[in-house]
């Protein structure tokens, strides 16, 4: 079938959705205003015009699109995210639409301001089906008066020989990592913060990395501790799963998320998960069970468990089977994908046997 997405070419998460359905033989499009290539989706790129404000960038570029997806035909549109491409694909007609939601455009940009709450609306009022990543996130778009039956749940997962082999860990130093871009919403000084907290012998036995990067970078590296947190930056995905395996603690401090592709990537690497007490973390995470959980912001809770963490390895051991037969079960990308390449078939379908 001919599937055209919207959605922004330079992330990682664009990358691995679209290019599973060219490699699975459907005919591709990517149109796109930000820069991204190398991937089996052909890419088309439209005019960025970065001089304008961001929301009238892909406002501008509506006529352009619909020009493209003319020449196109596709027998579905996908698009990625509600407050950028979902608002082009909804404006061109597009139809029949999937929008595809991760979080932050359901759960934090409506709140901004009347008007934004107005164009969630109107996006999921002109959407035939809506894709989420979590129940939690599920709930938030309904509550937008979007039916229920009509949201599939398919987490963004782990391909399944990803983490098949994990090095053992060595006892000793604890490795502590975070994955989080550096934004405000992930809040990695609350980490920062836990470090000072902890008793200075236990702040010697651990390693404290952080990989990512992000707007607050430059103000995170200046804060100066003993023994100092080693800031990675951004790392290639090779890289990045090394540092997983290698890892032993893995801190979400995430003040909103849905299902957290990081958090998937630590518990099928056996990388025990200390994480914000938040919705989204809750659907994988029971505490003290297969992993812990503390409020959010509240650094002294944090090192409260990271002390734990790093004190009781049987904790972290008993974790660690179930936390990969979890993601085996709910968050295999190639089972998951094929739930959604079976709904872009089924709308397809039923759009051309209507014409």
């Amino acid at each position: 079938m001919r599937i055209a997405f919207l959605a922004d070419a330079s992330l990682t998460h664009t990358q691995r959705w679209v290019d599973t359905f060219a490699r699975r033989g459907h005919d591709c499009l990517l149109l796109s205003l930000e820069p991204g290539e190398g991937g089996a989706c052909p890419t088309e790129h439209l005019p960025a015009r970065t001089w304008l404000p961001r929301f009238l960038r892909y406002t501008s570029n509506i006529g352009a699109a619909a020009a493209r997806l003319r020449a196109f035909r596709p027998d579905i549109v996908n698009a990625h995210f509600l407050p950028n491409y979902g608002w082009m694909a909804a404006r061109l007609g597009a139809r029949p639409l999937v929008l595809t939601t991760l979080g932050s455009d359901i759960l934090l940009v409506p709140r901004k301001t009347p008007l934004h709450r107005w164009r969630t609306r109107y996006v999921l009022a002109r959407c035939d089906r809506v894709t989420a990543d979590a129940e939690m996130l599920a709930r938030a778009v309904a509550r937008f008066g979007f039916p229920a039956e009509r949201i599939l749940v398919v987490p963004f997962g782990i391909e399944r020989q990803r983490f098949a082999a994990t090095n053992a860990r060595p006892v000793a130093p604890i490795v502590v990592l975070s994955t989080r871009r550096l934004e405000p919403v992930y809040d990695v000084e609350t980490l920062l913060r836990a470090m000072e907290t902890l008793q200075p012998e236990l702040r010697q036995q651990l390693q404290v990395r952080v990989a990512g990067n992000g707007s607050q970078a430059e103000l995170l590296q200046r804060r100066v501790l003993d023994p100092p947190v080693r800031f990675l930056g951004w790392l290639a995905p090779q890289d990045l799963d090394r540092e997983i395996r290698d890892a032993h603690v893995y801190v979400s401090t995430a003040r909103s998320d849905s299902t957290s592709v990081s958090l998937l990537e630590a518990m099928a690497a056996g990388c025990f998960p200390v994480v914000t007490d938040i919705a989204g973390n809750r659907e994988w995470i029971r505490h003290e069970e297969n992993g812990l959980l503390f409020p959010c912001g509240n650094a002294e809770a944090l090192a409260r468990c990271l002390a734990r963490a790093c004190a009781e390895a049987a904790l972290r051991e008993r974790a660690d089977p179930i936390n990969r037969a979890l993601v085996d079960e709910r968050a295999c990308w190639e089972r998951n994908m094929e739930s959604v390449e079976a709904l872009f078939i089924e709308l397809g379908h039923n759009a051309a046997a209507s014409r």
